[in-house]
């Protein structure tokens, strides 16, 4: 009969956590080369979701003067990057029209077009998706 208070006690505990939607949310960074797998966690706030997704543009531009055939040295490391700062926004169930209008404020037309032209097809969806909304 204890087993089965304290059951329900921590039923009831676990669901009054998790309840509403407001809970962290997981994300996983799968492996790339030498860098392994990674979780990220986060819950939505504005704030935070605005600073991401400023972070984002600033990577973004990074990305993209390392995309080209002229660069220095190859993207890989920038691409690494972006892909941690795209997780923690999703993480945080941030909408995409902060990304987009991060993404206008701080890279030219060109600029957008090849990074999304260097992007995996899910990511260049939200960043897409995020441009229309936020034009």
């Amino acid at each position: 009969m204890k087993a089965v208070w304290i059951l329900a006690l921590a039923a009831g505990l676990l669901a009054g956590c998790g309840g509403g939607g407001h809970g962290a949310k997981v994300v996983t960074v799968p492996a790339y080369g030498e860098h392994p797998a990674a979780t990220v966690s986060g819950s939505y706030s504005a704030a935070e979701c605005a600073k991401d997704a400023r972070i984002f543009a600033r990577d973004a531009l990074t990305l993209v003067d390392h995309a080209s055939a002229n660069a220095a040295y190859p993207a890989d490391l920038y691409y690494t990057i972006i892909r941690s700062d795209f997780a923690d926004f999703e993480a945080r169930s941030c909408g995409s029209k902060v990304l987009g209008a991060a993404l206008r404020d701080g890279l030219t037309a060109g600029q957008r077009s090849v990074l999304v032209a260097n992007l995996p097809k899910t990511m260049a969806q939200v960043v897409l998706d995020g441009l229309r909304k936020s034009g």
